[in-house]
């Protein structure tokens, strides 16, 4: 066979790329069979088949046996093959720094860690050498095949009401309007607020009568945290600052303080 015309070359071509592996091999190693001497070199000239495919394909056909094609051994393999110990190193460094979908809608795990992090510390942490980890981008992929996925955890916002809430506020509306009724009942009101640092600071490095200070607590004499309690029908007010937590047994201590001073009964209200 010297040539083919172009309309037997598309028919041949098209033929070829609706086969795969082994029936491909076949199909061509017929063709080149029927074009006689010469014709894996007209294949390879004309067609742009293979000679080594070619070759493959009249073994095959002149034996009967058919190679299995190994494509799942063929390329790189994946890192937590090529060392077994990774992946379960990388999960004991990403647990911990991982959570679960705050809203419980799905299973997937939400990590805060980055994906470099997790490479330093096995690099430093766990003793690899640094052809033993995967690089940077390939690690994020690791991550995300182990079922880690990348994402800022929002905690679960609380539910503005539920269903006991009228329940509630009634109770504490008909609390208050006895209260209210009763001469002999005197309503306080405490709270406490964020922690201040004292020392020679101001914001933007002055105060306000011109005189330089710190513009950063980096270093305060000391930190105290307010604590208040008012009484509304005489309109006083206390002021606590207290260096350590306010807890419950230090807003115990200053209402013993007070108490001598009231004269009915106290009912407590806590604004938070």
């Amino acid at each position: 066979m010297k040539s083919l015309t172009p309309e037997a070359k598309s028919t041949i071509q098209v033929a070829v790329g609706l086969l795969k592996g082994a029936a491909r091999r076949l199909f061509m190693a017929s063709v080149v069979a029927q074009m006689g001497r010469g014709g894996q070199s007209f294949a390879a000239q004309e067609l742009g088949w293979n000679r080594d495919l070619i070759r493959k394909g009249l073994h095959e056909l002149n034996s009967g046996m058919t190679c299995v094609d190994a494509f799942s051994s063929r390329g790189r393999k994946r890192w937590e093959e090529r060392q077994p110990g990774l992946a379960q190193d990388v999960r004991a460094i990403v647990d911990a720094q991982c959570q679960t979908d705050p809203t419980f809608r799905t299973t997937r795990l939400y990590r805060r860690i980055t994906a470099k992090e997790v490479r330093r510390q096995l690099l430093e942490d766990k003793g690899y050498a640094p052809d033993q980890v995967p690089c940077e981008r390939s690690m994020r992929d690791l991550l995300a095949t182990l079922g880690f996925h990348p994402r800022k955890v929002v905690k679960s916002k609380p539910l503005r009401k539920i269903k006991e809430t009228d329940a509630i506020f009634a109770q504490v509306q008909q609390a208050n309007r006895q209260a209210d009724a009763d001469p002999g009942t005197i309503r306080v009101s405490l709270d406490t607020k964020a922690v201040v640092a004292i020392g020679d600071l101001s914001r933007g490095g002055k105060s306000r009568q011109g005189e330089e200070a710190q513009d950063h607590d980096f270093a305060p004499d000391c930190k105290v945290a307010p604590f208040g309690l008012f009484r509304p029908d005489t309109s006083e007010t206390w002021l606590y600052f207290t260096t350590g937590p306010v807890t419950a047994d230090f807003m115990v201590d200053r209402l013993q303080e007070l108490w001598p001073g009231f004269k009915k009964t106290v009912i407590l209200h806590i604004p938070w």
